[in-house]
């Protein structure tokens, strides 16, 4: 088993927002960045393209993408601001999205509207929510003439739950529209197949789910579009192709990248698929304790289909409560879980991840929100 470094005195159930990278992808950052300092000119120029197409060809193996349209990224949020500032919009068109996307998304789709003269819509989608055709149906029933591109996530970070990507890129198809995944929470959770899935455009977080040294994260781009989509810096390998822009984009630390592929490696040897089952078996019975706890309903089917390593659970108290919450769990109790605010209520959003959490630390929670709220 991997070697992380989580304080053993904190009760971290947050694995979804920021994991710990093990030591041994430590160790070998630190040796590549040993290597840069002893020769940085080997290590930038010489060396550098050899290395990034091996790290990119480890990567779209496991992703099952196209290593010509594979890139990598600091975090998913650069590889979303890469694609929309890319864009060729027109005045009036509309970027399509729903009420579970990421904030930080949304604050990219708004400022490029203000830029470009677009507007940006929202599908109301339940929560609480019982079958994957009320997604469905919801986004359907937000596409306009106007609609240009679908923006969607694959996991949604608010609310946990797995969006039926492959249903809505088909729809998307059928009307001529353009898809976006937000996939950062993807790799490491769920089984990727992205030249099946073949949206227009993907991006995932390497940092997360198989815990890659932060600032590893990779862009997915459809052969249709490989030449229009940019880096958000533009240097050196300007229109020369994806991989040569997207491959350099200025002096910056690129060892996180080329640690993907050994962070690859270690999660299938803590299991792959195995392993993310065992989070998932964590996670089922963490959100029935906390919500037998709380006397509260929980929020969608006991199926996998619907979340993998993580769930959110409602709370029996108003969005208001959510930063104090948050902190009088950490000072209080020395648990670190994210308490989000969500339509007019609180959640509280748990992790599972097999390598560090244990069946008790639900049960620890249980009772801290149990002492808190009531």
């Amino acid at each position: 088993m991997p070697t992380h470094l989580i304080d053993p005195s904190i009760c971290f159930l947050n694995h979804g927002s920021f994991g710990s990278t093990p030591l041994e992808l430590l160790e070998l950052q630190h040796s590549l960045r040993l290597e840069m300092e002893g020769q940085p000119v080997d290590f930038l120029k010489r060396h550098h393209p050899e290395r990034w197409h091996g790290a990119v060809a480890a990567v779209s193996a496991f992703l099952k993408s196209e290593p010509a349209g594979t890139v990598f990224t600091h975090n998913a949020t650069s590889g979303v601001n890469a694609v929309i500032g890319s864009f060729p919009w027109n005045e009036g068109d509309q970027i399509l999205t729903t009420n579970h996307r990421y904030d930080a998304v949304r604050n990219t789709f708004d400022h490029a509207a203000k830029r470009r003269g677009l507007e940006v819509i929202e599908a109301n989608i339940p929560f609480p929510i019982q079958r994957t055709e009320q997604i469905i149906d919801a986004i359907e029933a937000a596409i306009t003439p106007q609609t240009r591109m679908i923006a969607i996530d694959q996991i949604a970070s608010p609310t946990a739950i797995i969006f039926p990507v492959d249903a809505i890129i088909e729809l998307a198809r059928k009307r001529g529209i353009v898809t976006l995944v937000d996939g950062a929470h993807a790799p490491g959770q769920l089984d990727l197949n992205l030249e099946e899935m073949a949206p227009d455009f993907w991006v995932g977080n390497l940092h997360k789910w198989l815990c890659a040294p932060k600032g590893a994260a990779v862009l997915v781009v459809a052969e249709p579009w490989r030449d229009t989509i940019h880096p958000t810096n533009i240097s050196h390998g300007y229109n020369q192709g994806l991989q040569e822009e997207f491959g350099w984009t200025g002096t910056i630390d690129t060892t996180a990248w080329f640690c993907a592929e050994k962070a690859i490696e270690m999660h299938n040897q803590q299991g792959g698929t195995d392993f993310r089952r065992r989070n998932h078996k964590l996670v089922q019975e963490g959100r029935k304790v906390i919500a037998h706890a709380l006397d509260m309903e929980l929020p969608h089917p006991d199926d996998p289909l619907w979340y993998g390593s993580m769930a959110a659970i409602p709370l029996p108290c108003s969005s208001d409560t959510v930063p104090n919450l948050f902190q009088r769990l950490r000072d209080a109790h020395l648990i670190e879980v994210p308490i989000i605010p969500w339509g007019d209520r609180a959640w509280v959003r748990i992790s599972g991840y097999a390598a560090y959490n244990t069946p008790d630390q639900y049960h620890r929670l249980a009772s801290a929100l149990v002492s808190e709220l009531r």
